[in-house]
């Protein structure tokens, strides 16, 4: 059975990170403004940035999967694993991922597009 390069395994990790930081932030953009607050703009323009920082890395990530000729698809999900199906070279490879790494891993994400990786806010 064939194995994902070093390359296609990055793509595939950060495919994954990006999409589920994207839901993340969807809802809580959504929650947000809902919430009672008294100054709640600031908030939602960061969420807003963000989401848009983040859409650009997706892209990006989407294109170098496209020319890979790299697919993946969610399969399954409990409370402690979520199952992916990735297709790769004419192969199609079955990946677990224990749902407690995935969502630090998110956090970290997000946290990381939040201070833009130490750069200063435009």
């Amino acid at each position: 059975m064939a194995k994902l390069t070093a390359q296609e395994e990055r793509l595939t990790e950060s495919y994954i990170l990006l999409e589920m930081a994207r839901k993340v932030l969807e809802k809580d953009l959504a929650r947000l403004d809902q919430a009672p607050l008294k100054l709640k703009d600031p908030y939602i323009r960061l969420l807003e940035v963000t989401l848009h920082r983040l859409s650009r890395e997706m892209y990006e990530t989407r294109r170098s999967m496209k020319n890979l000729g790299l697919k993946i698809q969610l399969n399954d999900y409990d409370q402690t694993f979520s199952e992916y199906t990735i297709f790769f070279r004419g192969y199609v490879l079955t990946a677990k991922y224990l749902n407690a790494h995935l969502k630090n891993q998110v956090s970290r994400r997000i946290e990381s597009l939040f201070t833009y990786g130490d750069k200063k806010l435009p």
